[in-house]
């Protein structure tokens, strides 16, 4: 399978960025939207190689985390196209992680009932995930991504040179997806991590994570575009993960290291239903824990995890339905898992204190 048509995937691609965009017959006043730690790396230089390109451009910076995916910021960003005059010719272009990402993205599904936009992703969390498969969304206080639409991008950039200036954390947070995408979908591409994974920054591991992830997940949407089955196997490690970020107010945990316990504890849950093997647990662990991504967590009252589970969007008749591993590269959707079960797992993975 080929790429998308609308990703570029590549190394010191950001100042292709006009012809890019050429190639897909984008064009109208472009409104680059990033944030205060993106801005100044890479935004000011993507609105100067589209000037030098023709393209007019207005530039709106935004405060970085979580708390900014928030029906506040769109308000925000809607008041800005307004007051611009942004027409439904015009483009708006994402700069950043998966929030920034999310974020723009609905707004241009919104605004105006839908206007194109651009992706350049430059986190890792991102370029493997966000990026593909068109869903946006903004979180509620009660829960993640609780408002969103589908409105793929015109063009998703995903330059790997942009990934040098994560921090250690960051690009952690983003091999949670990746090595989620070969757990449970792609064998190769979990035992080529597992043989290769020495240095989280190795740009060779990068481009080939990011390129695998990419394929694996737009076979994924292919099949269901608008999540309505088959898609949820994404949600791998999601229902426990969405359930400690509401939990913790998206103060305590990056996503992907909200993920990486998630996908403990769906292993945890596929081992105690004889699903898997403590080996396949253990191998899924080694490597998450080998990128440096945490397993357990601390400080959190497991009941509350429990609750906040309610409220995820994959629930059915009050219940969570669960991803669940049938081995490596293995995974099914749709389990029903006995509560006992889940707040022993959840009790399990929370770290002792001395």
């Amino acid at each position: 399978m080929n790429l998308p048509k609308y990703v570029e995937i590549g190394t010191g691609i950001i100042n292709q960025i006009p012809s890019e965009l050429e190639k897909r017959t984008i064009t109208g006043k472009m409104f680059v939207v990033s944030d205060s730690n993106t801005g100044s790396l890479y935004a000011g230089h993507i609105r100067e190689v589209l000037k030098s390109n023709g393209h007019e451009t207005e530039y709106y910076e935004l405060p970085p985390g979580e708390l900014t995916k928030s029906m506040e910021y769109v308000q925000t960003l809607y008041d800005w196209l307004y007051s611009s005059r942004a027409e439904r010719s015009d483009v708006l272009i994402a700069v950043g992680g998966g929030v920034i990402g999310d974020l723009v993205g609905f707004v241009a599904a919104t605004y105006m009932r839908g206007i194109k936009w651009v992706q350049v992703a430059t986190t890792l969390l991102s370029q493997v995930d966000s990026s593909i498969g068109g869903k946006v969304a903004v979180d509620l206080d009660s829960g993640k991504n609780m408002v969103g639409a589908f409105h793929p991008p015109s063009l998703s950039l995903l330059d790997i040179d942009t990934l040098t200036t994560l921090p250690e954390r960051d690009l952690s947070s983003g091999w949670a997806e990746a090595i989620k995408h070969g757990t449970i979908l792609d064998t190769s591409h979990f035992e080529e991590l597992e043989a290769n994974f020495n240095n989280p920054r190795d740009p060779t591991l990068l481009l080939s994570a990011v390129t695998q992830s990419v394929l694996i997940k737009s076979r994924v949407v292919e099949r269901d575009p608008y999540d309505q089955g088959f898609r949820a196997v994404l949600n791998y490690g999601h229902t426990i993960a969405h359930a400690l970020e509401t939990a913790t107010a998206y103060k305590k945990l990056l996503h992907g290291e909200a993920v990486s316990i998630g996908m403990a504890g769906a292993a945890a849950i596929s081992k105690k239903l004889d699903l898997i093997s403590a080996k396949v647990q253990m191998r899924q662990n080694n490597l998450l824990e080998r990128a440096l991504l945490p397993v357990t967590y601390i400080d959190i009252d497991p009941n509350i995890i429990s609750d906040a589970m309610k409220g995820d969007k994959k629930v059915s008749k009050g219940r969570p339905k669960w991803v669940l591993l049938n081995g490596i590269g293995k995974a099914t959707i749709g389990h029903d898992v006995d509560n006992q079960l889940v707040l022993g797992v959840l009790n399990e993975l929370q770290e002792n204190q001395v």
